[in-house]
């Protein structure tokens, strides 16, 4: 049976000092250290929104015990992040916030976005039969609809309880199509295939290998968080051929690989080069001397 690895649980009063202290407890747990850093960016976001809910509009009960309190928790279970909040407010709310939240969650991912932007640029009023931008921004950041009910709690109050799973982030792939300049792309860690083959000297080299170091700056993130990778990670570098300007930036790509290989991950580079093609395999010794980490060659 898998339990949750929890990495905030609180109950009471909740204010924006309150939300500081929480905040910052949460980033030196080592549950949350271990989340990649987009998906803790997410968890970070969502908690926020649910933090300051409770705190702008959370009612205070005269008779208050332990089961009119506020209360937040969040940690992960297998796959999923469960974030879980709750606070007191009045019933005469509860009709409006169900309207809401049934709006957010019956709109895709597109409306939604078109409708946070909307309401960002200031062009809908907040409560305005429209959704609150905070409950936009959970639906969007989790990648879920929002569970939600009431508890009652007397004859005036209930429990307004949120009940968030938040997806796991996953590497997105970047293939880019070769042309007669540039080279094909195709990094997909979902089937485990990163290569980078043909001719390059781009018009705008800067920009095409732009995209190819924002990408692994990002999967580096994930491979660094991740506790145990299943397969060897090879990049297939196979050029016909790369004039001076891309050299600079194959060679910054290579120096990425060689900082996550230098902690501790398995990953490396096959240099590829035509048989007697001496300028190529030299070139590779170069790029291999250079970033500090053995190539393995593979001739063609």
């Amino acid at each position: 049976m898998s339990l949750i690895k929890t990495f905030l649980d609180y109950t009471g009063e909740v204010d924006y000092l309150t939300i500081d202290q929480l905040l910052n407890e949460l980033k030196n747990t080592s549950e949350y250290k271990e989340l990649d850093k987009t998906t803790a960016k997410r968890v970070y976001s969502i908690l926020v929104e649910c933090l300051e809910n409770i705190a702008k509009h959370s009612v205070k009960i005269s008779h208050r015990n332990s089961n009119t309190e506020p209360s937040i928790s969040a940690g992960k279970l297998n796959e999923k992040i469960i974030i879980k909040a709750s606070n007191p407010i009045w019933d005469s709310r509860k009709e409006k916030l169900a309207a809401v939240l049934n709006l957010v969650n019956e709109l895709d991912d597109a409306s939604l976005t078109y409708l946070y932007e909307d309401k960002i640029n200031g062009k809908s009023k907040s409560d305005n039969n429209g959704a609150r931008l905070g409950f936009i921004l959970i639906r969007l950041k989790s990648g879920n609809k929002i569970d939600f009910s009431f508890t009652s709690i007397d004859r005036n109050h209930s429990h307004f309880d949120l009940h968030i799973l938040v997806n796991k982030y996953t590497m997105r792939k970047l293939i880019i199509e070769q042309t007669s300049s540039s080279p094909k792309v195709i990094l997909d860690p979902d089937k485990n295939i990163f290569e980078i083959s043909g001719e390059s000297r781009p018009p705008d080299v800067a920009g095409f290998y732009g995209e190819i170091l924002n990408w692994f700056d990002d999967y580096s993130s994930f491979l660094v968080k991740s506790p145990v990778v299943k397969e060897p990670v090879v990049f297939d570098l196979d050029f016909d051929y790369f004039n001076s300007s891309s050299a600079k930036y194959i060679l910054d790509f290579c120096k990425q690989i060689a900082s996550v290989r230098s902690k501790g991950k398995n990953i490396g580079v096959n240099w590829h080069y035509e048989k007697e093609d001496n300028d190529m395999l030299e070139a590779g010794k170069e790029m291999s001397r250079i970033s500090k980490f053995p190539f393995d060659y593979v001739q063609r």
